[in-house]
């Protein structure tokens, strides 16, 4: 393993002693202050971006302070146990005030949710290139998303499967850099995006390859920044007819199990009430295939937003251009 860089954001899971010490909690005070500010919203989640003004205030900043620091200027994820989750409804409000105390939501699909339900929408049919991973029980393999992060919230959990894994691309960088270093120009030159994974809002199915380059790995004068989704990148090459390169797929593959070694990924299961959010310009991300609860009411459902960052730092227009996310015809909250 190479020494690698002394910084928050290049950790491996072997730096702690237990998954539990990665762990995050609120004081009941801070936990007291979100709950308050969520019971200031409507009934109609359709009206709670009207409502943050309102619900939001200098105290609920305070509270998540902690929480941003991880994020933005640490090891870029936090994982948060203890809110209260008796009360479904309750609990998507608290993650819309903690995500909009965070940052700015942005659109996830061509719907334009800023704030969506992560269930399988399909059981069991058969899915195609254009199926959304977080719309299916599939197995997910490491990925970033869109915007500057991610984050999920446990409403209900799966009985069996969905375990979550954390990878940051620093300390893969730096493996990479000791002990693979003949990937990293291709790395750095970055592969295509198949995007558009779903039916646009006329209806119309189908994706599209996005030709410029994303690189995995960037260091400018501005620090290190990266961004990889691996199987968006297969797909765009599939898609175009243009295969890989053997050194484009042998750059890839060592990423991949680079990522999926137990001392750097860091694995764990969610449970209702947890709430894990993720920067998509320095951690990757991945989730198991998992067996539905046979009673659809008991489903495992998480809700999901996207964020940019307020005082996002400059970093190279390819990583700019991903705070875009995917453009609907209006923002709408999909849950409720």
């Amino acid at each position: 393993m190479g020494a690698g860089r002394v910084t928050p954001a290049a950790w491996r899971s072997s730096d702690r002693e237990s998954v539990d010490a990665w762990r995050s909690t609120l004081s009941a005070d801070a936990v007291s202050v979100l709950t308050d500010a969520a019971g200031r919203l409507s009934l109609d989640p359709e009206r709670w971006a009207d409502d943050l003004d309102a619900a939001i205030d200098a105290r609920v900043g305070e509270a998540i302070a902690p929480l941003a620091d991880q994020l933005w200027d640490g090891p870029g994820f936090f994982w948060l146990r203890g809110l209260p989750a008796d009360d479904a409804d309750q609990l998507r409000g608290l993650f819309w005030v903690l995500g909009n105390s965070l940052g700015d939501p942005v659109m996830q699909n061509a719907r334009g949710e800023i704030l969506s339900e992560v269930t399988d929408r399909f059981a069991g049919a058969e899915r195609g290139p254009d199926t959304r991973g977080y719309e299916s029980n599939d197995e997910l393999r490491f990925h970033c998303d869109g915007g500057d992060s991610i984050g999920l919230c446990c409403v209900f959990a799966a009985p069996s499967g969905g375990d979550n894994g954390l990878v940051s691309l620093g300390a893969i960088h730096d493996e990479i850099a000791a002990a693979h270093r003949e990937h990293l120009p291709v790395l750095e030159q970055g592969f295509a995006l198949y995007s558009r994974r779903e039916a646009s809002s006329d209806g119309a199915m189908g994706g599209t390859v996005n030709q410029r380059r994303i690189p995995v790995f960037s260091t400018t004068s501005q620090g290190f920044t990266s961004w990889l989704n691996i199987r968006l990148a297969e797909l765009a090459a599939e898609m175009s007819g243009e295969p890989l390169s053997a050194e484009e797929q042998a750059a890839l593959d060592c990423v991949e199990a680079i990522a999926e070694r137990p001392d750097m990924k860091l694995t764990f299961r969610t449970e209702p009430g947890d709430i894990v959010w993720v920067n998509n310009l320095a951690v990757m991300h991945r989730r198991d295939r998992y067996v539905d609860h046979p009673d659809p009411s008991k489903a495992r459902r998480l809700c999901r937003m996207w964020l940019n960052r307020r005082d996002h730092h400059p970093v190279i227009p390819e990583h700019a251009a991903l705070r875009a996310g995917i453009r609907g015809p209006v923002a709408t909250i999909g849950v409720g």
